[in-house]
């Protein structure tokens, strides 16, 4: 039996499908916002292109190009990619837990998704391959990682038994993406890349950890019996604490390479606002704790992987100058 047809028959149906513009309008809206979604990659791209650009040619402005119109769009056709193919791995599991979602509701099907992350992966490559051979290789990497992801590492049962491993093995992609990025923005093999840009690219496995365990932290009211959640592995304050471990690393990590680029006064002030902001949400959650006040911990997530990556690529543009070129 094909998961098609298991599709057809453990999710609810429904005798009339909305116009395929719709239906596809409300499978972004609900699993991939475009809006939103396009804002955090612009960031994180831009952060990354120009820390590339501030190491590997120092003392010239940074830039955008077109092949960092090519490899913004490549980046978002990856993201776009991944959630496709946790959408298919995760398939039964939502059926279960939220079929009212819209492909379990049967008005996009799993054949529809094949189709969009075929167009999206070959998109990657096209692009990929017309910026040159090293961010070819580079993107052919990081969509061999998303295989493996999709696969779970070929060790499903074993990893789900363990979450947390389970989530650090699959935030390992962000650091890959950097990898891409660097490779767009400077046409060397991401191999070559300077020390100091390697230990940024897991600035972004912690930011990335950061809003992926915020995203599942749940008042005690809200935890669903059969899904996975930081706050029922390791306690209600536990996951909260957690974050805010992270992003103490994550935030240290990125003031060291500021200290190596000589950076500002100001973006140090801009960081220790960012942190305490974000602070708000926690002692929130932590003396106030309610399904609100749990969401909003993703809300201040997505916030600081925003406005993170934002400020050290303002403060790069602010240090070096930047240029636009309608060069490829």
């Amino acid at each position: 039996m094909t998961i098609e047809t298991r599709q057809r028959m453990s999710c609810a149906t429904v005798e009339r499908r909305p116009e395929l513009v719709t239906r596809w309008a409300a499978y972004l809206a609900e699993r991939f916002p475009v809006l939103g979604h396009g804002l955090l990659i612009l960031s994180f791209y831009s952060s990354n292109q120009f820390l590339a650009h501030a190491l590997t040619v120092p003392g010239e402005p940074v830039q955008y190009d077109l092949g960092s119109l090519l490899g913004y769009v490549t980046i978002v056709c990856f993201f776009l990619h991944l959630r496709i193919f946790d959408d298919h791995k995760d398939y039964e599991d939502d059926c279960r837990h939220f079929p009212d979602r819209v492909l379990q509701r049967g008005d996009i099907t799993l054949s529809d998704l094949k189709w969009l992350g075929g167009v999206a992966l070959a998109l990657e490559v096209a692009f990929a391959a017309a910026r040159g051979t090293a961010a070819l290789v580079a993107i052919l990497t990081a969509i061999g990682f998303s295989v493996l992801m999709l696969k779970e590492f070929f060790a499903r049962d074993w990893l789900r038994r363990r979450f947390l491993l389970y989530a650090t093995t699959h935030m390992l992609v962000m650091p890959l993406l950097a990898m891409v990025v660097y490779s767009f923005a400077t046409d060397q093999f991401f191999w070559t890349a300077p020390g100091w840009y390697w230990l940024y690219s897991f600035v972004g496995f912690f930011v990335a950890f950061n809003w992926e365990v915020s995203r599942k932290i749940r008042a005690p009211e809200e935890e669903i019996d059969g899904v996975d959640s930081y706050t029922k592995m390791i306690g209600q304050f536990g996951a909260a604490w957690l974050v805010l471990a992270i992003r103490v690393i994550d935030t240290a990590l990125v003031a060291i390479v500021g200290l190596h680029l000589g950076l500002s006064v100001w973006f140090y002030v801009l960081l220790t606002v960012l942190f305490m902001v974000c602070m708000i949400g926690f002692f929130q959650y932590r003396f106030q704790t309610s399904p609100v006040t749990a969401r909003r911990m993703a809300t201040y997530a997505g916030v600081y992987i925003f406005a993170f990556d934002l400020v050290l690529a303002i403060e790069l543009v602010r240090a070096h100058g930047i240029v636009f070129t309608g060069e490829l």
